[in-house]
């Protein structure tokens, strides 16, 4: 469970003791300011203020009453800083920091819902050695290679109880099937939603045989087995819109994966034209053609899952898919409200600390929307994150105020502002994860 006192311990065993340690490890020595301040005047300025430059952050570390100036930061943005901002970011994942359970029915049926997925920063070439990209073809508008140096992040949220495994940070290059996440085991009884590319029979047989759910989209050319008999994916499909099919199948050439429902529903028109549309848009950027199997599939959506009927109705199972955008929101707020893809400087290793700085504040961040508002089942992350951001704890990291009483003033304040109004036109994930465990609840 998280607690205000157990937040202040975590904060307080991260910045003031681990960091000085980990410093050390990393080569630093104490200049002109305390290294657990640096921390703290590196973290929380780039969170309060994701667009700072050494000026700003200078001006942040007055109000922690330490007299700095731009000069005097700039110079600790260097190859053993970075180490250290990584390694602080890497201990911060590793403190169990989770909240009670959601009050909402259709998650409760499971002891975790885990939603998984990464996203990328494309990083300066001079990074290559450091960070290996893809490759690929020039940015556009500039001589710079997009991917020739980037990093992915990937993370692993609970939506039942709020815990975040990771962000891990990879190559850029590295597959979703070679993430760190893979050597974690989930519990049994949980809930396990990715997209496509993190698709494996191997990895859905180990998930069955240890008693954790999945569900997700079928891949195609996956064989598929009904009735003793191998069917192509375009088999047994609804014709007409808006209807739907649940088979009994298994999984795999040798049918490793038994006890799956195939889920299938046929798409309004609009829909398909949608997906056409898109489908045409990824060929042009990547140079390939669009084959007529992908538009015919475009016609339907098919899902996999080992959920039994009695836990999970189709309609349960199309409102826990939607509900796996929630990690795309999560990454959408920490780039474009904490822009942690974005930096002000231009040395290579300045880019870095900016970056781990950054994803550092957001787990810290992450601390505290579960202090805040994580049993309010409609809360709004973004409207969170902005109350968050302009209520950092200053007061309290330099004792004028108790930081437990600084950080329950500061939970009460983004309290009052965080939930979603109920719309009839266009109602939250939320609202239709109750909707579709009781149709009467809106």
């Amino acid at each position: 469970m998280s607690s205000i006192p157990r937040v202040c311990r975590a904060m307080k065993q991260l910045f003031e003791q681990e960091a000085p340690v980990l410093a050390r490890q990393c080569g630093l020595r104490q200049r002109s300011i305390p290294l657990a301040t640096l921390a703290y005047v590196l973290v929380l300025g780039w969170w309060k203020a994701p667009q700072s430059g050494p000026s700003a952050l200078a001006r942040f570390a007055g109000t922690l009453d330490v007299a700095l100036c731009k000069q005097d930061l700039d110079h600790h943005f260097t190859e053993r800083t970075a180490n250290w901002l990584l390694a602080l970011l890497q201990r911060a994942v590793q403190m169990l920091v989770c909240a009670g359970t959601v009050d909402l029915p259709l998650l409760r049926q499971f002891t975790a819902v885990l939603v998984e997925d990464g996203s990328s920063i494309s990083l300066p070439s001079a990074l290559a050695s450091v960070w290996r990209g893809c490759g690929g073809s020039p940015a556009t508008g500039g001589k710079e290679p997009k991917n020739e140096a980037s990093l992915k992040i990937t993370v692993r949220w609970d939506l039942l109880g709020g815990r975040l495994e990771g962000p891990y940070l990879q190559e850029g290059r590295s597959r979703e099937l070679s993430s760190v996440l893979r050597e974690q085991e989930m519990p049994k009884g949980s809930l396990w939603l990715a997209d496509l590319g993190y698709w494996s029979l191997r990895f859905l047989h180990w998930l069955s045989q240890r008693g954790v759910f999945f569900l997700l989209r079928l891949k195609d050319g996956v064989a598929l087995w009904y009735q003793g008999q191998r069917v192509d994916v375009l088999d047994l499909l609804p014709e007409a819109v808006g209807a739907q099919v649940d088979l009994p199948v298994e999984l795999g050439a040798c049918q490793e994966v038994k006890g799956v429902r195939r889920l299938s529903e046929r798409v309004p028109d609009h829909v398909v034209k949608k997906r056409h549309q898109r489908l045409y848009e990824y060929a042009q950027d990547h140079g390939k053609a669009v084959s007529q199997r992908a538009l015919d599939l475009a016609q339907w959506r098919v899902l996999v899952t080992n959920v039994p009927v009695c836990m999970l109705t189709f309609q349960q199972a199309l409102a826990l898919m939607r509900a796996r955008w929630q990690i795309e929101l999560l990454f959408k707020l920490w780039k474009q409200c904490a822009l942690i893809d974005e930096w002000s400087g231009t040395k290579p290793w300045r880019v870095l600390c900016e970056i781990s700085a950054k994803v550092l504040a957001m787990v810290v961040q992450h601390w505290f929307v579960l202090l805040s508002c994580w049993d309010d089942p409609h809360r709004s992350l973004m409207l969170v994150a902005e109350g968050l951001r302009e209520q950092v704890p200053v007061h309290g990291l330099m004792k004028r105020l108790p930081l437990q009483r600084a950080l329950r003033l500061m939970v009460a304040r983004v309290q009052a502002n965080c939930s979603i109004a109920a719309l009839s036109t266009r109602p939250s994930t939320s609202r239709r994860l109750q909707s579709a465990w009781d149709p009467g609840l809106t």
